[in-house]
């Protein structure tokens, strides 16, 4: 007994696989030969079925039509082989709802003035149209007033209370005119206001972009200054050597005294055209800096002040700050200055550890590494003009800078800078921007040493 209940068991479990898979191979044969229909083919077509609103509204279609045609004739004397068209002329614009709620208002409204008009009532019903098409006519004078241009809005309001006020009972009128012209009105009010707010919205983004943008050119100007006065101070002191080389050295003939002249009139005239393009970038009062500009010495009074403050920074520096150029060596400090800024603005309480050291031959590598704030940021946002004036400020002397997220939830900032003013040799980006050498895994900068991994 048992065995035969074990084998009807195995027979059933078996036409039940069977029909299953019979089932679903009939299905894909279904949606094949669906597909394969030319008129779904139509890229409108598909357009249309792909959106889920049309698909909802082309069921509102369905469920109507399907009351709207055995409902015709209890409200209206109308043949038996016309109430497919009336429900459909009733159902269907309500399909447009959605993708062209326009075109399914006016051919509802048209619907409604011609059976109005052609087809009498029956049963003492007092309206000229059934009740489904008074939703549909509803429904898509709704969605065209909140989907067409808001200058359209009276038009609708005018064409849908006429057709409706004129297919009511008479003392019904006066409160669809209320209503009707109260909905209008709170749409209009709700479209406007919606449209403001999507204005300011615009406009703060375009703020917030232009000032982003004013601060990405204000740090450029400012490393322009910077590169002006070290410029400056260079080819000053190239005219000089040049113009007291021969008071300085002995057996200079006159034939090297002229080329010695010719040197500082080359050097002096191209100080003038540096200042001369650059000096507009000067600050506002046209002071001079008499200040040097700070360098990787000053670097240590940046941290110490940083720890001052409050923070946990840690300094490892083993570069070698006699033969950094000027122009690095500010690049350098601006670098550190910047990336402790968004370090204790946006991770307070972060340890911060700083690696300065010198990587291949002629090249300084750096890393700013924060680990993840103890307390909450400070809600001091940015002008959006530190990692890129970071980037540009590496490239103005040749070198090059990356910053990326680290596995622990901190953030760091790595960078690769000539030691002095990059030549062709030790440049890592051309003048218009392009990587010439993307630094390799043995010149990244180490970022851990000695207990001060995160």
């Amino acid at each position: 007994m048992s065995e035969s209940l074990a084998y009807g068991g195995r027979r059933g479990d078996q036409m039940f696989q069977r029909v299953r898979t019979w089932m679903c191979r009939a299905g894909a044969a279904f949606v094949d030969e669906v597909r394969a229909i030319p008129a779904l083919s139509d890229p409108d077509l598909r357009r249309y079925f792909a959106s889920r609103m049309n698909l909802f509204f082309l069921l509102f279609a369905i469920v109507l039509f399907a009351v709207a045609w055995p409902t015709s004739s209890l409200t209206h004397d109308i043949p038996a082989y016309a109430m497919p068209a009336t429900a459909a002329a009733i159902a269907w614009p309500v399909a447009l709802g959605w993708s062209a709620p326009v075109v399914g208002w006016v051919v509802s409204l048209i619907a409604a003035m011609v059976i109005g008009a052609v087809v009498p009532t029956a049963h003492g019903w007092q309206w000229s149209i059934q009740v489904t098409h008074i939703i549909a006519l509803l429904g898509l004078s709704f969605m065209a007033a909140v989907r067409s241009p808001l200058r359209w809005l009276p038009v609708i309001w005018l064409a849908s209370t006429l057709v409706v006020v004129n297919a009511a009972p008479e003392p019904y009128r006066p409160g669809w005119i209320f209503g009707l012209t109260f909905g209008a009105i709170v749409i209009a009010l709700l479209r406007g206001l919606l449209a403001s707010r999507v204005q300011l919205a615009q406009r703060t983004q375009e703020t917030r972009a232009a000032e982003s943008e004013t601060a990405v050119l204000q740090e450029r100007a400012r490393i322009a200054r910077d590169l002006h006065d070290v410029v400056a101070h260079r080819m000053s002191m190239v005219v000089v050597m040049a113009q007291t080389a021969r008071y300085r050295l002995p057996d200079v003939g006159d034939d090297v005294a002229a080329e010695f002249d010719a040197i500082a009139t080359a050097a002096r005239t191209s100080l003038d055209e540096v200042r001369q393009l650059l000096g507009v970038l000067r600050e506002s009062d046209g002071g001079t800096r008499t200040t040097p500009n700070p360098g990787l010495e000053h670097i240590e009074s940046l941290v110490e002040a940083t720890r001052r403050a409050g923070a946990d920074v840690r300094l490892h520096n083993s570069a070698s700050a006699v033969d950094v150029g000027e122009a690095s060596g500010l690049a350098v400090y601006r670098i550190v200055q910047e990336s402790l800024a968004n370090a204790t603005r946006h991770a307070p309480g972060a340890p911060v550890d700083i690696w300065l050291r010198d990587g291949a031959v002629g090249q300084l590598e750096l890393a700013v590494v924060n680990g993840i704030g103890t307390e909450p940021p400070l809600g001091l946002a940015g002008n959006g003009a530190g990692i890129p004036g970071m980037v540009d400020r590496a490239r103005s002397v040749g070198g090059a800078l990356v910053t990326s997220h680290t596995p622990d939830g901190g953030f760091a900032v790595r960078a690769w800078l000539p030691a002095a003013f990059a030549s062709a040799d030790t440049a890592l980006y051309r003048s218009g921007g392009e990587l010439i050498a993307p630094p390799s895994e043995e010149r990244k900068p180490a970022i851990g040493s000695s207990g001060a991994e995160r």
